[in-house]
Parts: C-alpha cells; sequence; structure tokens
C-alpha cells in the first residue's frame, strides 16, 4: 500500500501536478491539505483516475480531502469536537480489511502572528483535541495512520536557523510540546527512521528565494502507531515537485506499507 500526502496549496490551481502525481505513483490513497475550494468544487480527475472522494472544503481557504482507490472499502470518520468543525482542518477513513485500520489526515493551524493570542491560543487547543483523539484510538488498540501538515518545527535542524523561529509559532516550545504529546500516546514519526535531521525538508517558502536557497523546513509529517510503524517500507519525499512551473510551497511525499 502507498499513502501519500501533499499540501497542495489550491487543488483547484494544481489539478494538472495532481494528475501527474497520480500518473507517476499510482498511490492507494491521497491526503491533501489547504485545497482551498468547497466540496462540489473539487476537480473531478479522482473520478477518472478511479478513486473515491472524502473531503472537509471551505470556501477559499483550509479544506482538506482524501482520495481513495476504489477497489477499498472504508467508512468516513466523524470527528466530535466542536473545534474541529470551526474549520476544515481535519478528515478521516477507517479502512475495512485485518488490520482495523485509521487514516486521519490534519492540516493542522499555523497559529501566527503569535502575538494573536486568539489564532495561537487556537492552535494549541486544536492540538490538544487531537492529541485526545489519538490517545483514545491507541488506547482501545486502533492502528493509525495520522499524515498531513503539522506546522511545527519538531526538532531544532528541522530549519537552518532554528534560533529564529523560536518565536515564530512554528517553533514556539508549546507547540512542540503539543506534538510530541501525540508522538507519546505511542506514535512513530517515520521520517526519523529514514533520514537524520537536518537532511530532508517538505516546505519552502515563495519568500526570500528559499526554494533557490534550500532554505527548507520540514513541517510534514507521516506519525504511525506501533504494528504499522514496523510495516514501513520506505519514505519518499518529491522533491522535484517544488521546482514545476506554479508548484505548491510543499512537495508531495509517501510511505510504502507492506499491506
Amino acid at each position: 500500500m502507498i499513502v501519500c500526502s501533499w499540501n497542495i496549496n489550491s487543488v483547484r490551481m494544481r489539478e494538472n501536478l495532481l494528475l501527474e502525481l497520480i500518473n507517476s505513483l499510482n498511490p492507494d490513497v491521497i491526503f491533501l491539505q489547504e485545497i482551498k475550494c468547497q466540496d462540489n468544487e473539487f476537480p473531478l480527475i479522482y473520478k477518472e483516475k478511479n478513486y473515491n472522494l472524502v473531503i472537509k472544503g471551505e470556501k477559499g481557504k483550509y479544506g482538506v480531502a482524501i482520495l481513495i482507490k476504489k477497489k477499498i472499502e472504508f467508512e468516513e470518520i466523524n470527528f466530535e469536537y466542536d473545534i474541529f468543525k470551526s474549520e476544515a482542518r481535519i478528515c478521516g477513513i477507517k479502512i475495512k480489511n485485518n488490520f482495523n485500520l485509521h487514516l486521519i489526515n490534519i492540516y493542522a493551524p499555523n497559529g501566527n502572528p503569535i502575538e494573536s493570542k486568539e489564532k495561537f491560543s487556537y492552535k494549541i487547543k486544536w492540538y490538544s483535541e487531537l492529541h485526545k483523539v489519538i490517545k483514545k484510538l491507541i488506547n482501545s488498540k486502533i492502528n493509525i495512520i495520522l499524515a498531513g501538515d503539522f506546522n511545527v518545527l519538531e526538532h531544532p535542524d528541522d530549519v537552518q536557523d532554528f534560533d529564529s523561529w523560536k518565536n515564530d509559532a512554528l517553533g514556539h516550545i508549546s507547540s512542540r510540546k503539543r506534538f510530541r504529546e501525540i508522538l507519546s500516546s505511542g506514535l512513530t514519526n517515520i521520517v526519523r527512521l529514514f533520514y537524520k535531521p537536518g537532511e530532508i525538508y517538505s516546505f519552502w517558502d515563495y519568500q526570500k528565494a528559499s526554494w533557490e536557497r534550500n532554505y527548507g523546513l520540514l513541517i510534514d509529517h507521516f506519525l504511525l502507531s506501533p504494528m504499522l510503524s514496523c510495516m514501513v517500507e520506505s519514505i519518499f519525499f518529491e522533491k522535484e515537485y517544488r521546482g514545476k512551473q506554479k508548484p505548491s510551497d510543499h512537495i508531495p511525499f509517501w510511505i510504502k506499507l507492506s499491506i
């Protein structure tokens, strides 16, 4: 099974790149973040490429979606906490197989500017509620894939000059603690099994020639529960997508599991 994740930064603007990714990789499941469209505006290429769609859209901002190969039986997960209903940032599916597999796609709040107590507090509360969801599933011995754009610099080497990010919502200690709380529930950050911190990035800003200078950040992750972590054969970051015409500022990345 190949599961791919990508903050596409407007699925309608980058429909051609999504099609290219599907044609080259043919993933079984695709997590998309920041789709920036309402449910009925999502491009129809998923039907043409034999996928079903689970979507939580929002007009002009945020939005998440999961594309699932039609051969895979699933049902949608409903997230009951009110904070998950205020902005379209989370969706999930249960795959009907022997692994009782739950796949959760997130686009975590950015939280900036940190001086805005409302925005930063929302991010911290959002993470706290996500932690409750994950902890409950882990305690129920559910197999979990949690992936997407976490908007957190978890390790100091996930950016070249971490000291300048300590007072940013991505690098602030409160954000990092909330991310680590989720890990402490029993999840493994898969990138750490294959790369040393600082070896790979997932995001390059459009500003200040970040791509040309390779000034990147690692803020996109796959977090897996114990049994699934043992089944990961590889993780791959499609870095060339950042250099394509009209790219997202994030790149697609994926894991291959022996399922």
